[in-house]
C-alpha cells in the first residue's frame, strides 16, 4: 500500500476517504492520522485540510494553534485556502495574536490567486484603511474583481461606491448596473438602493412598478428605508394601487424602529382613520413619539389631540408611549423579555394558559394579544418562507406567529404530517434558508448537531447550539421513520434542524424519550436519548408540493464550522402557538 510506504499523495487521498465517507464509514479520527502523515511530509494541500480539522474540532480536540500552525505551512507554499484561512485566523486573533496587518497580508496572497472572497475583504481593508493605508482606488480595484467572480458583498460595494463617487468617476448607470447584480442575489441594501434609483429615476428611468418591486423585496428583509417608502408607495398609490391598510402596516413597521417620519405619519392616519379605526389615543401615542424626536408638526399635533382626550385617556396615552420608546430603544432585550413572559407563564400555570390573560407581546394596536400556548423551533427550506417545525408545537393554536430578527410574523399550515409529526408552514418574505443533505442517510458515528430555542424561559430566547452523534438508523422500539442521536436537546428544540458539518438537513428533532415511561418498561433511566425524524420523511411530504421542491437550495459544502453556524443561525426561528 503506497500510503503506509510513505507516498504523501496516498496518504492525502485516504485522508479524504476517510473525511467525506467515500466507500468507508465516516472516520475523522483516521482522516486526521493520514492528513498529518501527509502534512508532515510537507504535503500543502494535506496541510491545509489538517488545519480546518485541528479550527473545526474534527476527529481531534479544537485547537486553534495547531490550525494556524498547519495553515502557515500550507500558506507559504502558495495553497490559496490556506492563505484565506490564515487570514482569518490573523484578522479576528484565533490562535494567534490579532494582527490586521498580518491579515492583509495573506488577503494579499490569496487575492492575487483569485480568491474571490479574499478580494473583497482585502477591498474592504483598503476603504477602511485596516491593516493597510486608506486607498479608494485600491479598494475599488479588488472590489470590481471580485464582483466580476459574483460576489454578491462586492457588488454592492463597487455599486455604493459608484454611486458616491468614492474611488471612480461617479457613474450611476454603472451603480444601477452593479446594485442589480447584487440585488438579483438577495442583497437586501443592494434591493433597497436599486429601488431607490427606479422611485429617482437616477442611472435608469424613472418607473415606479420597478421601485415599487425592489422596495418590497428590500422591505420583507427588514429594511426600514424600504419599509418607509414602501409605506409611502401604498399611501399615494405610486406604483401600485393606493391601500391605506398595507401603507398603515408598513409604516408601524418603522414607526416602531424609531423614524420620526413614519411616526408622525401614523399619527395621522390614527387621527384621520386611514388604514386603520380612527382612534385619537393612539395619534396622541405617536404625536408624541415623534415630537420627542423634534417633529415641529407632530409637536402642533400633539397639542391638538390632547384637546379630544379626557385626563385618564392622556395618562394612559403616555404610559403607552413610554412602553413604546422602551421597546424602540430596547428591542431585542423588550422581545425576550415579552416572550420569555408568556412562555414562562405558559409553563408555570399550564391549567391557566387557555383561560387568563398574561404577559405577552404587545400590540401597538389597541386589541389584546392572543395566549400562548406552546412554544418550539423552525428552520427555513426556501427563501420565500416556507418552513418546518414539529406538527406537535402548533396542533392546538388556532393562530401561529414566527420570530425573525425580533420581528412576528403570522404563519400559516401548508401541510402536516402527524404520523411523522412535521408540519410545513408559510411566512411572507425572504429569508436565509438551509438545504438538505445530498446523502441519502447517515452513518452510525456520524457526527450531527442542532440548534434552537431549549427552554427558553430558563435559557434566554438566543439560538444554543448542540452538538452530538447519530447513535443509531432507528428509533425508540427501531421505528424506521427515526435517528437515534445523542444531540442534548430540552423543550423548545423541536422541529428545529438535525445538520451535518456543512450545515445541510439530515433530520428534524422531534423528541427525547420520557424518562417516567422508560424507568417504568425497562427499570433504567435513559442518558440523553433523543430522536430526529429522517430528513427523507421530510422530502417525502415536499415531493407532494412540486412549486415548493423546485425551490429548494443547494447543499452546501468545503465551508468553516464558523460559517456554516453562522448561516444556520439565520435560518431558524422561534414558533409560537396562541390559542
Amino acid at each position: 500500500m503506497k500510503a503506509e510506504k510513505g507516498d504523501a499523495n496516498a496518504q492525502l487521498q485516504i485522508g479524504n476517504i476517510y473525511k467525506q465517507a467515500k466507500g468507508v464509514p465516516q472516520d475523522y479520527k483516521q482522516a486526521v492520522y493520514w492528513y498529518t502523515k501527509a502534512a508532515e511530509q510537507g504535503d500543502a494541500k494535506a496541510q491545509d485540510n489538517l488545519a480546518s480539522m485541528y479550527s473545526k474540532g474534527e476527529g481531534v480536540p479544537r485547537n486553534h494553534k495547531q490550525a494556524v500552525y498547519w495553515y502557515t505551512k500550507a500558506a507559504e507554499q502558495g495553497n490559496v485556502p490556506a492563505q484565506y484561512n490564515l487570514a482569518i485566523m490573523y484578522e479576528f486573533g484565533w490562535g494567534v495574536v490579532q494582527n490586521s496587518q498580518k491579515a492583509f497580508y495573506w488577503y494579499t496572497k490569496a487575492a492575487e490567486q483569485g480568491h474571490a472572497d479574499a478580494q473583497c475583504i482585502l477591498a474592504f481593508m483598503y476603504e477602511r484603511g485596516e491593516g493597510t493605508p486608506q486607498d479608494y482606488k485600491q479598494a475599488f480595484n479588488w472590489y470590481t474583481k471580485a464582483a466580476e467572480k459574483g460576489n454578491v458583498g462586492a457588488q454592492y460595494k463597487l455599486a455604493s461606491m459608484y454611486d458616491k463617487g468614492e474611488g471612480v468617476p461617479q457613474d450611476y448607470k454603472q451603480a444601477v448596473y452593479w446594485y442589480t447584480k447584487a440585488a438579483e442575489q438577495g442583497h437586501a441594501d443592494a434591493q433597497c438602493n436599486l429601488a431607490f434609483m427606479y422611485d429617482k429615476g437616477e442611472g435608469v428611468p424613472q418607473d415606479y412598478k420597478q421601485a415599487f418591486n425592489w422596495y418590497t423585496k428590500a422591505a420583507e428583509q427588514g429594511v426600514a428605508f424600504a419599509q418607509h417608502n414602501l409605506a409611502l408607495m401604498y399611501y399615494e398609490g405610486k406604483g401600485v394601487p393606493q391601500d391605506y391598510k398595507k401603507a398603515f402596516n408598513w409604516y408601524t413597521k418603522v414607526a416602531e424602529k424609531g423614524y420620526v417620519g413614519a411616526q408622525n405619519k401614523l399619527a395621522w392616519m390614527y387621527y384621520k382613520g386611514e388604514g386603520v379605526p380612527q382612534n385619537y389615543t393612539y395619534s396622541y401615542i405617536w404625536c408624541s413619539l415623534a415630537a420627542a424626536q423634534g417633529c415641529e408638526e407632530a409637536q402642533g399635533n400633539r397639542d391638538s389631540v390632547m384637546g379630544l382626550l379626557s385626563p385618564e385617556q392622556i395618562i394612559q396615552a403616555q404610559a403607552l408611549a413610554a412602553e413604546i420608546q422602551y421597546k424602540i430603544e430596547n428591542p431585542e432585550k423588550a422581545l425576550r423579555e415579552a416572550l420569555v413572559a408568556e412562555i414562562q407563564y405558559m409553563i408555570e400555570n399550564p391549567e391557566k394558559a387557555s383561560t387568563e390573560a398574561h404577559p405577552s407581546v404587545s400590540s401597538t394596536t389597541p386589541k389584546q394579544a392572543p395566549e400562548l400556548i406552546g412554544a418550539g423551533t423552525g428552520f427555513f427550506i426556501t427563501r420565500d418562507g416556507y418552513l418546518f417545525t414539529c406538527a406537535h408545537v402548533i396542533e392546538e393554536a388556532k393562530t401561529i406567529k414566527i420570530s425573525v430578527n425580533g420581528e412576528l410574523y403570522p404563519a400559516k399550515v401548508i401541510r402536516t404530517d402527524a404520523n411523522c409529526d412535521l408540519s410545513l408552514l408559510k411566512i411572507d418574505g425572504t429569508f436565509n434558508a438551509l438545504a438538505f443533505s445530498p446523502k441519502r442517510t447517515v452513518v452510525m458515528g456520524e457526527d450531527v448537531f442542532t440548534m434552537g430555542f431549549p427552554n427558553p424561559n430558563l435559557q434566554g430566547v438566543n439560538p444554543k447550539l448542540t452538538k452530538g452523534s447519530i447513535n443509531s438508523l432507528t428509533g425508540y422500539m427501531d421505528d424506521l421513520r427515526l435517528y437515534q442521536i445523542s444531540v442534548p436537546v430540552q423543550p423548545g428544540n423541536s422541529g428545529g434542524p438535525l445538520l451535518d458539518d456543512s450545515g445541510n438537513i439530515c433530520g428534524v428533532i422531534v423528541a427525547m424519550l420520557d424518562a417516567e415511561t422508560l424507568f417504568k418498561v425497562s427499570g433504567s433511566l435513559p442518558q440523553n436519548v433523543n430522536y430526529a425524524v429522517k430528513s427523507t420523511y421530510a422530502q417525502a411530504l415536499i415531493d407532494t408540493l412540486p412549486d415548493v421542491a423546485k425551490r429548494l437550495p443547494a447543499p452546501s459544502k468545503n465551508i468553516s464550522f464558523e460559517a456554516v453556524t453562522a448561516k444556520v443561525q439565520k435560518s431558524i426561528v422561534m414558533v409560537l402557538g396562541y390559542k
